[in-house]
């Protein structure tokens, strides 16, 4: 991709994604350690699995889960193949990127699928670097599909499905091949989907314990192949953030001892609410990546915050494609410092447009963002954000403050310290009402165009 920035509104348009995180050589990156305060994350991760990047110390455990929080398109993908680049430079991890959403049912997701896709993952990555892994590895893994193979009537069309690739002998490439002929219907409702689902819920102690020996196997043959004591594989799950909050539930907490039958490393992205919920299982780790900054508590200019967010803005529209300056800063306000909204203003500020974005378009886009938070919230609503808005600092959570924050009606900062609503949500009229019966000595101007 080049690294200038498009020139006309279609093309700003037509190359922003929402759901695709950058990699870590995109010209489009910015560096936004600073813009978030989370200078130290890296180094808090890397000693979370074993390695100290100041003194270049290896000592990893024998397993490792952690959660990464943050808001939903806060950026949390991106900052992890930052991180996970750097950890690879380091010599001693091996780095599995898993696309679990762009492999399986995000309506619908379970850790003991989402485990034969990690797995898929693995042989194929070995088998592209040139890997070779023993057959006895191999064998368990096999020997499970072998079951699903001679089940019979029960599951006669799964079994058939991967008969042929049994009958071609163990090898990688092979274990690869079956692997994608069970998950490739994992976006189906199809009975060949409901039938592995069972059998990976059935036998799942077999399968993890299967897939721990091939772990284990293409650890060593990694280290051998790196001449070092250890070389541990890296599983990064993208996608476990984007989840319905049931599902979240079941994947993180139900069935977190599913997750740490698992014996390697892995990182997941986690929706922020979850980490207020007080019922994650105590062994699973967890980090923040804190929301960037555009002002302090006080109310003053975070310098870094904004301009790193310009940075991020300037680098998918071109500067001339704004009429002034004080519209690139005010779109930069309305986003609140969060990656995705700043792009979903940019998205609406386009459509509205006709040659440059303009304050009428500005204005035009910020009220249809606006107009997505009023559908949902409520009276309760707007009076909770209000307050915590004249909040100098963090007052607990409710359970409303928790689906606030999954709606991204709420932003957090600083790791939690402080919050305020979302900049979009304080022009609707329903949070100016409350604003004034919860504080009628401040006068308030309401927006013309937002009702309530």
């Amino acid at each position: 991709m080049t690294n200038q920035a498009p020139t006309d509104l279609m093309t700003v348009m037509q190359q922003i994604q929402f759901e695709v995180a950058l990699d870590a050589d995109d010209p489009r990156y910015v560096d936004t350690r600073e813009a978030r305060g989370s200078e130290q994350t890296f180094q808090r991760l890397a000693k979370k699995f074993g390695f100290s990047a100041l003194n270049r110390v290896f000592l990893p455990p024998a397993s490792m889960h952690l959660l990464l929080f943050g808001h939903v398109g806060s950026g949390k993908t991106t900052e992890l193949r930052q991180y996970a680049q750097q950890l690879s430079a380091s010599g001693n991890y091996y780095v599995v990127d898993v696309d679990v959403m762009g492999k399986l049912d995000r309506n619908n997701l379970q850790f003991s699928e989402t485990m034969l896709v990690m797995a898929e993952r693995l042989t194929e990555q070995l088998g592209q670097d040139g890997f070779t892994i023993s057959s006895d590895a191999l064998e368990p893994v096999y020997q499970w599909f072998r079951h699903i193979e001679q089940s019979g009537d029960e599951h006669r069309e799964l079994a058939a499905s991967i008969s042929g690739e049994m009958s071609a002998g163990i090898s990688l490439p092979g274990l690869f091949k079956l692997l994608n002929k069970i998950t490739s219907t994992a976006k189906t409702g199809s009975s060949r989907k409901t039938a592995w689902r069972e059998e990976v819920r059935n036998r799942f102690s077999e399968l993890a314990t299967a897939f721990n020996q091939l772990i284990a196997e293409a650890e060593q043959a990694l280290a051998q192949a790196a001449n070092v004591p250890h070389k541990r594989i890296l599983f990064i799950l993208d996608g476990t953030d984007k989840m319905k909050s049931e599902d979240t539930a079941r994947f993180f907490v139900q069935d977190a001892e599913q997750l740490l039958a698992l014996q390697t490393f892995v990182i997941y992205t986690a929706p922020l609410y979850l980490k207020y919920q007080g019922s994650l299982v105590g062994r699973l780790q967890d980090l923040v990546l804190p929301m960037i900054k555009l002002q302090d508590k006080s109310g003053a200019p975070y310098v870094p915050g904004v301009q790193a967010m310009r940075e991020l803005l300037l680098r998918r529209a071109a500067p001339q494609l704004f009429q002034s300056e004080a519209v690139i800063d005010r779109l930069i306000d309305l986003s609140g410092g969060h990656p995705r909204e700043l792009l979903r203003l940019l998205q609406l500020c386009c459509e509205y447009a006709d040659d440059v974005i303009g304050s009428t378009a500005l204005d035009q886009a910020a009220n249809q963002l606006a107009a997505d938070f009023r559908r949902f919230l409520t009276k309760e609503d707007y009076e909770l954000l209000a307050q915590i808005d004249a909040e100098s600092s963090h007052q607990g959570t409710s359970e409303q403050t928790q689906n606030l924050l999954y709606k991204l009606a709420l932003m957090e900062y600083n790791d939690g310290s402080w919050r305020r609503s979302h900049p979009a949500v304080r022009l609707l009229e329903g949070y100016q009402q409350a604003k004034q019966r919860l504080f009628p000595e401040i006068k308030v101007v309401r927006p013309s165009r937002q009702k309530r």
